[in-house]
């Protein structure tokens, strides 16, 4: 059965069976946890061994650049370090993040997927992340994080989203993409965290439009199912920018996440 149809039919099957109510409480109750995890204290920070290294691709990203450094910056896990590959923005994007203790490295080609890969050349982390210049990140999500990659074999985690400017509808959506149709292998940009010595074997690829997509499909290709490790309970907040640009209806019949998320934000 075509995707699509299945989507559709999923929704209507939830709003006949009374299950989309569940779903609506369970959406709720996501987004209060992840902003009460915004607003906790910080947690002892020990058992930190593992560096991380977060790369963030930008182009003109002034207004959002500020969400993922401030908040790595208030979470509970301090071993990390921040790589912006920005591709000659033309605001102040880059003073801002160096601003922030971000190192910056300027891309000369306008490839998302290029800069990312420039990126993740250039880390320390045993743990690289590939998230988005708007992401926010919950105060325990990187201990979380690392806490999956204790699992020796797991090379490849993502998690599930929460749009943080978004109303409960495209909140639902999300919910449903992450719950019940996303595939484990179906990496998505806002945020990809990958082992160093996986990276080696699998790179980003500057060519086709949806690398964050096709990183996935072609790691699993490569590593096998069991190097995957995915919690669609464990959220990141975004931004809702793509979804109203192109259309609510256009999020949900085509799996908006992952192909459609082309970031007006990435160089092209």
């Amino acid at each position: 059965m075509d995707p699509l149809i299945e989507r559709v039919l999923d929704i209507l099957k939830m709003l006949l069976s009374g299950r989309l109510i569940k779903e609506i409480r369970q959406v709720k109750l996501k987004i209060k946890n992840c902003m009460t995890a915004e607003q906790d204290q910080l947690s002892d920070r020990t058992g930190q061994e593992m560096k991380v290294s977060i790369v963030i691709p930008t182009l003109n990203e002034s207004k959002f650049i500020s969400n993922p450094l401030k908040s790595l910056q208030a979470g509970q896990y301090s071993n990390y370090e921040v790589i912006v590959v920005d591709c000659m923005s033309e605001d102040d994007t880059v003073e801002k993040a160096r601003r922030a203790g971000a190192r910056v490295l300027v891309s000369s080609k306008k490839n998302v997927g290029y800069q990312v890969h420039l990126g993740f050349l250039d880390v320390k982390g045993d743990i690289i992340i590939k998230t988005d210049a708007d992401t926010i990140f919950p105060r325990d999500f990187l201990t979380k994080t690392v806490k999956a990659f204790k699992n020796q074999k797991t090379m490849i985690y993502h998690a599930g989203h929460i749009y943080y400017d978004g109303n409960i509808i495209m909140n639902l959506m999300a919910h449903l993409y992450d719950k019940y149709w996303r595939k484990p292998w179906a990496t998505t940009g806002h945020f990809i965290a990958v082992r160093r010595e996986a990276y080696e074997k699998v790179t980003f690829n500057p060519l086709p439009k949806s690398q964050d997509y096709d990183f996935g499909q072609r790691a699993y290709d490569t590593l096998g199912p069991e190097a995957f490790a995915y919690n669609p309970n464990s959220t990141v907040l975004i931004s809702s920018r793509t979804i109203k640009k192109l259309g609510l209806l256009r999020y949900v019949l085509y799996g908006g996440s992952f192909r459609i998320r082309e970031r007006a934000h990435a160089c092209s």
